[in-house]
Order: structure tokens, then C-alpha cells, then sequence
């Protein structure tokens, strides 16, 4: 693996109003003061916070404004997380991955939605994992899925040398996530990026 800076936004968040252009301000600033960062990583459901009321369709224009902000910066972007809504109602919990180009490179779906927190919310069905040429391979997990260790294992038996891993946790259960987070990078052997979001 060579080495790659990848940036945590771990911002205060609004859980009623849409973050995205705040999110925009603080890439853009991030970018500023850090222009060698290539990869940017947001905590889970930064962009609407956690009503699934506000879920998005996909692809739609806040995907277009994530490909927007890669784009613009020249950077892998994971923006944390969506509640994603199918045409036939059904809502995901879903992570977008763009390129420095702007394409989407792929889209993880939550396979274990934390009840009774995201009640109502279906569980994803495929793993996620993608490369970073002349870096390494990456894969993506969401919040709760780290608790399963059955999620991490298979991401690096597809070779994931690098986990992503937005979460949204403000329960006292952080502390436990933590020692989760470091028990898995020890166990299997990955480097294990956990962004944590605040706020509401």
C-alpha cells in the first residue's frame, strides 16, 4: 500500500436543515489550508441528518453536487451518507463513493440499520469495495454494520486494505464503537477510518 492523506470531517450538523453547502464551505476550506489531501471522508447522514423523511433519489441533484465537490478539488469524496428512496418507497441508508473526476464509483447500502433508530429502513444486500490506482483497495462500511464482524471480514477477504466508515453515533456506546474500531483493524489486518458526526 503507498501512502494516501484522507481527511475526516467531523463536523457540528444540523439533524433538521440541509447541510450540504455547509459541507461545500468546509470542503472548500479543508482544501485551502490542506490542498495535498486526496481523499475527503463525511460522517453518516451529514448531508439531511436522520429523518428519513428527507430521504433523496439516486441518482439526483445532490449526487450531482457531491460529484461536483470531487470534481472541483480533484479528490475522492465519500460524503457520509443518504436515506436513499426507490421509486417503490423502499428507503436505504446509503453511501455514494466519487472519483477525482467527478463518476460515481460505487454505492454502499447500509446491511444493518441500528433499530429502533432506523426503523423502517431496509438493509442493504451487496459489499462495497473499490481501488485507488497505485494505492490500495478500499471498502465501505456504515455505523452499525462494524458491529457485525462478519462485514469487516468480508471487505478484506475482497482485498479491502483500507475501510471507510462514517458513523453517527451520540450514544454512550461510543466508547465500545472505539475499542470496535481498533479490535478490527488489529484483527483484520486493515487500516480502519471511523468519522464520527456531531451536532443535533
Amino acid at each position: 500500500m503507498t501512502p494516501i492523506a484522507i481527511a475526516g470531517m467531523q463536523l457540528s450538523l444540523s439533524g433538521v436543515h440541509d447541510n450540504v453547502a455547509y459541507m461545500r464551505s468546509r470542503l472548500d476550506l479543508l482544501m485551502h489550508i490542506y490542498p495535498w489531501v486526496e481523499m475527503v471522508v463525511f460522517s453518516e447522514l451529514a448531508a439531511f441528518g436522520p429523518s428519513p423523511k428527507r430521504a433523496q433519489r439516486l441518482p439526483g441533484p445532490v449526487e450531482e453536487e457531491f460529484r461536483d465537490m470531487a470534481r472541483r478539488h480533484g479528490i475522492w469524496l465519500l460524503p457520509g451518507t443518504i436515506f436513499e428512496k426507490l421509486e417503490d418507497g423502499t428507503i436505504y441508508n446509503t453511501a455514494i463513493v466519487v472519483d477525482p473526476y467527478g463518476e460515481i464509483v460505487g454505492r454502499y447500502r447500509k446491511m444493518f440499520p441500528f433499530r429502533p433508530y432506523e426503523e423502517g429502513i431496509a438493509a442493504g444486500e451487496e459489499f462495497l469495495v473499490f481501488d485507488v490506482p497505485g494505492i490500495a483497495r478500499f471498502g465501505v462500511s456504515i455505523c452499525y454494520d462494524m458491529w457485525l464482524p462478519e462485514t469487516s471480514r468480508t471487505l478484506a477477504a475482497m482485498g479491502a486494505e483500507v475501510i471507510l466508515h462514517p458513523t453517527m453515533t451520540g450514544t454512550i456506546d461510543r466508547s465500545v464503537e472505539l475499542a470496535i474500531a481498533q479490535a478490527t483493524a488489529a484483527q483484520q489486518q486493515v487500516f480502519f477510518f471511523d468519522v464520527n458526526g456531531a451536532g443535533d
